[in-house]
């Protein structure tokens, strides 16, 4: 090695403790114009320095200061000697340790004991890997993050399990299906029950656990399983007196699953409801063999099925809703399943604007909603809605599509008055009436979104117009300081900056819904004989009105460029 050669006024030599590399630069007449990577690399392995750790650092350094013009005499560190590392991390569950292996630049090789010594410093003992393996990691010289022991993780035991034995039909009732496959939405079936002494649940006690150990020799002891017993909140049921496992129903009656138990709720039946019974609340089924009379209240956590017919009350089943009377007033009903009314639903008439946003009878269904007829009534299903005869002056909503006028005659209309609008498809024998009147039929929107937009929307407004008012406040106490307070000029602050959060959390929540709000592909509205004048057909975002009395009619919407609707 020669570390005294001077070319070009630049040196390279080792510092007095012989582990760092300077770059010595004498002034030279030699000096070169533009020294490179290249050259100071060719230059170290000539001198025989390229086997020690040269540092990006140094070398921007040195080019720095040597292409300098004026570059007067000076000393930089390039380099350095450094030695072979091995540095070994436990996780934090003990349950691996990874070795990194860093070669060493003209210091001190590895060797396999000090390996061995760094995991035994590391008071590793357990689930070491073989000589073998930590030998080959040492011939190949470095490794990053290699898993050199791993321990044996706990097996958890298993927490005491609750099976019910009723079958799936309880909670998943559906429309029978005939030769035709077709959807009967009027025939759902009996409501299921349980018999007495039927077993209901059955609990699988807990399973133990298994040890494991970490990579330092100690054991881990396993989560044990949960010996959960049943649950003390049930009623119809009680505990086999051969299987303490096991529960049977007390009672014939509703099954209704409750954690970690079962409670069998036997069917409410009541001759009417008004004021001789009060308000009903029950958690099973209900069968009302009479009438629900003005102003009572009806909830059940099953299936409600009501023989007469509901007048201005308000129903909410989370099952099904099946009425063989009929509805009328302002009477409100809900179910998380199928609404079916055999007659209709006659509404309060002869109603501003204002009287109906407020007096207007409402029939939601999360299912799909099964109906003779219905006027100056708002009906929602998730699914479906079919109307058998015709929907006059109300408002329609269906997540799916919407059939009206199955059963009228060749002359009646289907829908007239009012708004239908359904995410697929409208299909309806007869539309509008021959005094003109307005009539809005809408598919190829989620009608849902489309109302959520709109409420937001309003919500916004609100806030906004309520932001300016404040504005004008501030504005005027600021010009009249002697009318205000401390206390009134931090509360208007405040409320300043909650409006202004709320609004742009607003903005961003009704842009998502915006950007969600996609029109329906090969949506449609079918009329089988005719559309009287005043109809107006909107699909997504694109208007039919008619200016004339035509027949048989489908609209689908068309896109070529642009979205064109298409009539024929």
């Amino acid at each position: 090695m020669n570390d005294n050669a001077i070319e070009n006024g630049l040196e390279f030599k080792l510092s007095k403790s012989g582990r760092k590399l300077l770059a010595v630069f004498t002034p030279s007449d030699d000096k070169l114009d533009n020294l490179t990577v290249e050259i100071i690399n060719r230059r170290l392995e000539k001198h025989g320095f390229s086997h020690l750790f040269i540092s990006e650092f140094g070398l921007g350094e040195l080019l720095s200061h040597y292409n300098n013009a004026t570059a007067e005499a000076f000393e930089c560190e390039i380099g350095e000697q450094r030695d072979a590392k091995c540095e070994i991390a436990v996780s934090d569950d003990k349950l691996r340790a990874r070795m990194t292996l860093t070669a060493n630049f003209g210091g001190k090789a590895l060797t396999l004991e000090a390996i061995q010594k760094a995991i035994q410093e590391k008071e590793i003992t357990w689930g070491i890997v073989s000589t073998e393996k930590l030998d080959a990691l040492l011939v190949k010289g470095t490794c990053t993050d290699v898993i050199i022991a791993e321990g044996l993780p706990p097996v958890d035991g298993i927490d005491a399990q609750f099976q019910t034995m009723m079958p799936n039909a309880i909670h998943d009732r559906k429309p029978k299906i005939d030769e035709n496959g077709m959807a009967d939405y009027r025939e759902l079936g009996d409501i299921p029950i349980v018999h007495k002494d039927a077993v209901v649940m059955q609990r699988t006690p807990p399973i133990e656990g298994k040890k494991g150990c970490n990579i330092f020799g100690e054991v881990i002891l396993p989560k044990v399983g949960a010996d959960t017993p049943f649950s003390k909140d049930m009623t119809g049921v009680y505990i086999n007196p051969n299987d303490e496992n096991q529960l049977l129903s007390s009672v014939t009656g509703q099954p209704v699953a409750v954690p970690n138990g079962m409670t069998v709720s036997p069917i409410l039946t009541l001759k009417k409801v008004d004021f001789s019974t009060g308000n009903i609340r029950f958690d099973g089924a209900v069968v009302i063999k009479g009438d629900v009379t003005e102003g009572m209240n009806v909830y059940a956590l099953e299936d409600v099925v009501i023989d007469g017919s509901v007048i201005n009350a308000s129903v909410k089943s989370m099952g099904s809703l099946n009425i063989k009377g009929g509805v009328t007033g302002t009477s409100e009903l809900f179910s998380n399943a199928d609404i079916n009314i055999k007659n209709g639903a006659q509404g309060s008439q002869d109603q501003t604007e204002e009287e109906k946003a407020k007096n207007t009878g409402k029939i939601v269904a999360r299912g799909s909603v099964v109906i003779g007829f219905t006027e100056n009534f708002h009906v929602e299903a998730g699914t479906d809605i079919v109307i058998s005869k015709y929907a006059m002056n109300s408002q329609l909503m269906a997540g799916n599509k919407i059939f009206a006028g199955g059963k009228n005659g060749s002359k009646k209309s289907s829908i007239m008055g009012g708004s239908a609008s359904a995410l697929v498809q409208i299909k309806a024998v007869i539309v509008g009436s021959i005094s003109g009147i307005k009539t809005h039929l809408q598919v190829g929107l989620n009608p849902y979104i489309q109302k959520r937009v709109t409420e937001m929307k309003n919500a916004l407004i609100a806030k906004q117009s309520e932001q300016n008012d404040i504005k004008k406040i501030l504005s005027f106490l600021d010009e009249h300081p002697e009318k205000s307070n401390e206390q009134t000029i931090a509360k208007l602050h405040r409320t300043m900056s909650k409006l202004t959060m709320d609004i742009k959390l607003s903005k961003e929540e009704l842009q998502e819904l915006m950007d969600s709000f996609a029109a329906v592909d090969n949506a449609r509205v079918v009329i089988d004989r005719g559309v009287f004048i005043g109809t107006e057909v909107q699909i997504a975002n694109t208007f039919w009105k008619a200016d004339d009395n035509r027949g048989k009619s489908t609209f689908t919407l068309v896109r070529m460029g642009g979205a064109e609707l298409y009539v024929s």
